[in-house]
């Protein structure tokens, strides 16, 4: 009997210090490779569902005018800090301009306020919008700029430009940093209007 368990720790023994088949090296690798472009891609595909998130309750809740500025507390989760502070300083200045005119010998004079489609290069606004590339130049992947088309078929000939969305990443969330306006030439982007804003306010 101990002869036969000494057996079979050999042939154990032997059997576990065989070299791996030339033909499985391969195949070991391949299955390797797979599996960690699988496991990448379902990060990417849950990054990029987030980040279209985003886009959409940014233009569902703010795409008409910038009035909503006005009625409701600005989003946390959408904005980021150093946006969500310069676009509560717009609406600061003016909520202060409004009340100033109130005040003052002409109460029918016009404030200075958050007009039009304060999120898109369009005074106008837009009637629909579709994403068409998100693309990351940030080697760290806290940044990315979503290319989105805007249409205003509401007049005619309808228009169609585009504006570039930059996301950042704040402690694991997309969040709205900042619109290149890129088809509105007197204007660059919206941290640059807003400050404007601020700026002719004071």
């Amino acid at each position: 009997m101990p002869e036969y368990k000494n057996y079979l720790k050999l042939k154990i023994c032997k059997f576990t210090k065989q070299p791996l088949n030339p033909i499985m090296k391969p195949l070991f690798l391949l299955l390797s490779i797979c599996l960690i472009f699988t496991g990448c891609r379902k990060t990417e595909i849950h990054a990029d569902q987030d980040i279209i998130q985003r886009i959409n309750q940014l233009y569902t809740t703010y795409g008409a005018s910038g009035e909503d500025l006005y009625d409701k507390p600005i989003n946390e989760d959408l904005f980021s800090p150093e946006l969500k502070k310069i676009l509560q300083d717009a609406i600061n200045v003016s909520k202060a301009d409004m009340e100033r005119i109130k005040k003052s010998e002409y109460p029918d004079d016009k404030p200075m306020l958050l007009e039009g489609s304060v999120f898109t290069s369009q005074y106008e606004g837009f009637t629909s919008y579709k994403i068409k590339k998100i693309r990351t130049e940030d080697p760290s992947d806290k940044s990315v700029t979503v290319d989105v088309e805007l249409e205003n078929a509401a007049f005619s000939p309808k228009t169609v430009w585009t504006d570039q969305v930059k996301l950042v990443k704040t402690e694991g969330n997309w969040k709205v940093d900042n619109i290149n306006f890129g088809d509105n030439p007197d204007i660059k982007d919206l941290k640059t209007s807003l400050r404007n804003f601020v700026s002719d306010a004071e």
